[in-house]
């Protein structure tokens, strides 16, 4: 057998190698295709148009704030029908039975009344919200949503980011809480870094408003200049600077203030009035010249 026999045969069965494991790739391809397909959950369309589950029943939408508390009512038509139980409904996770919390987040508590066994879930996070539905072990079963959705609040300082009062006149600042679903525990005031609430500043307070603080200051000096921020307890923080536009200096000869004080101009023109004065003294007159 010659050679180049040998060589061509060698080339057939790289080629051959080569399309048999493109044909095993491909159908593994296919196949992971196919079981993903297959294992994709289905989605259904709420009447919305957005891709949700469709329950039976009304849902009662819920709005909460990140690090404060939902309360999700579950009414009931008969107080004593029976056991009430919550299921948070995107995990099939049973949350309470009864008035006792069955999971391990504690954060979920029943609040019970003889008409309504509200869910209340403490320090809300982003991944609580969703579908909850509330069961009454009854016949038939009765079933109670809640959509719960979560916003994230914000505080403002109208006039922000800088503000320009002018010397001796009043400054008002106040911290609005934006998308806010419960009043803050606190709003605290800083400037230049020093919380300013407690201070026994004169002319300085602070007011706590239904939507977040006021701050207050009489009569402004150059000190009270700088970065302002409001911190509330449940909301983003918001600054401001504040810059204070001084007073212009006056004409010694207005105030009787010290020359130095004079601006380089007024101290040019006194200047050139004294040395006028001073030439015209100097000089002759024409009838001493011309003497008649």
């Amino acid at each position: 057998m010659s050679k180049g026999t040998v060589m061509r045969r060698h080339f057939v069965l790289v080629a051959l190698v080569i399309e048999i494991n493109l044909y095993i790739a491909e159908g593994d391809a296919r196949h992971q295709q196919d079981s993903s397909a297959n294992n994709l959950p289905v989605e259904l369309n709420g009447p919305d148009g957005k891709n949700e589950e469709v329950l039976d029943g009304p849902i009662k939408e819920v709005l909460a704030q990140t690090g404060g508390t939902a309360t999700l009512p579950c009414r009931l038509t008969d107080p004593g029908a029976g056991i009430v139980t919550w299921i948070r409904r995107k995990d099939r996770q049973l949350l309470t039975v009864g008035a006792a919390t069955h999971s391990v987040d504690t954060r979920f508590v029943i609040r019970p009344s003889t008409s309504d066994w509200a869910l209340l879930i403490r320090g809300v996070t982003l991944q609580d919200a969703g579908v909850y539905e509330c069961q009454v072990a009854t016949h038939p079963v009765q079933q109670n949503f809640a959509r719960l959705k979560i916003t994230e609040a914000y505080s403002l300082i109208p006039g922000a980011p800088d503000l320009h009062v002018k010397q001796g006149s009043s400054l008002r600042l106040e911290c609005q809480l934006m998308l806010a679903t419960e009043p803050p525990v606190y709003v605290f005031w800083y400037r230049q870094g020093r919380m300013i609430n407690y201070d026994a500043e004169p002319g300085v307070k602070v007011e706590a408003t239904k939507t977040g603080s006021i701050l207050i200051v009489n009569k402004t000096k150059p000190s009270h200049g700088g970065n302002y921020t409001c911190a509330p307890s449940n909301a983003r923080s918001a600054y401001v600077v504040v810059h204070v536009i001084e007073e212009e200096e006056k004409p010694a000869a207005m105030h009787g203030g010290d020359r130095r004080n004079l601006s380089p101009a007024i101290l040019a023109s006194n200047f050139l009035v004294s040395l006028l004065a001073t030439v015209s003294w100097r000089i002759p007159s024409f009838t001493s010249l011309y003497p008649t």
